[in-house]
């Protein structure tokens, strides 16, 4: 693992130390998640990497001056890579809609979820040409973007288990642009 990512980590734990005392005292934390993700899949476009992604999410409560656009949910996350590839510390926002409430009882229901993230990696930018092009992607650019969508029940106001796809590539802001997608599962805790 590179030290740009060792640095990342380690920020990303002391930030979530300093959010989990603010949450115990004002309630900045409104969810923690868990994941595992199928790294690079080949089930939507072309799969280069391999390993599975196992990863936490921490999402802050919702950001109510954007009420225009649903109230998202500012979220950083990380992503570790099993097999040493791609790993991944990103920043966003995530928006989601309880679409079924009360379903089979009191306090579950089913949401959809939709995520737009900036994304660091520790992966290649440019391996084209060279043997490292038949293992890694080259993302063209150390800073990515990430969107990706979601579907999840919740179990009970604590609980809940979602299935995601998510995407990351520079959008053709660099060349080369070798996106990668992720699909798999989180488990979510309310506070």
């Amino acid at each position: 693992m590179s030290q740009r990512i060792n640095v990342l980590l380690a920020s990303l734990a002391a930030f979530a130390c300093m959010a989990g005392q603010a949450s115990a005292d004002e309630g900045l934390i409104s969810e923690l998640r868990f994941m595992a993700l199928d790294h690079d899949t080949g089930l939507v476009g072309s799969s280069k990497e391999d390993g599975v992604d196992l990863g936490a999410e921490v999402l802050f409560q919702p950001v109510d001056a954007l009420s225009f656009i649903g109230s998202p949910r500012p979220v950083v996350g990380v992503l570790l890579n099993t097999a040493g590839q791609t790993n991944q510390l990103y920043a966003g926002f995530i928006a989601q809609h309880d679409f079924a409430a009360d379903v089979f009882r009191p306090g579950d229901g089913f949401f959809i979820e939709g995520a737009v993230s900036i994304a660091l990696h520790d992966g290649e930018n440019d391996v084209t040409g060279t043997p490292e092009n038949a293992d890694w992607k080259s993302h063209g650019s150390d800073l990515l973007f990430r969107t990706g969508f979601g579907a999840g029940y919740r179990f009970n106001e604590r609980w809940s288990l979602s299935a995601g796809f998510h995407h990351i590539s520079n959008a053709n802001f660099a060349k080369p642009n070798q996106g990668a997608n992720d699909i798999g599962l989180r488990l979510g805790m309310r506070f």
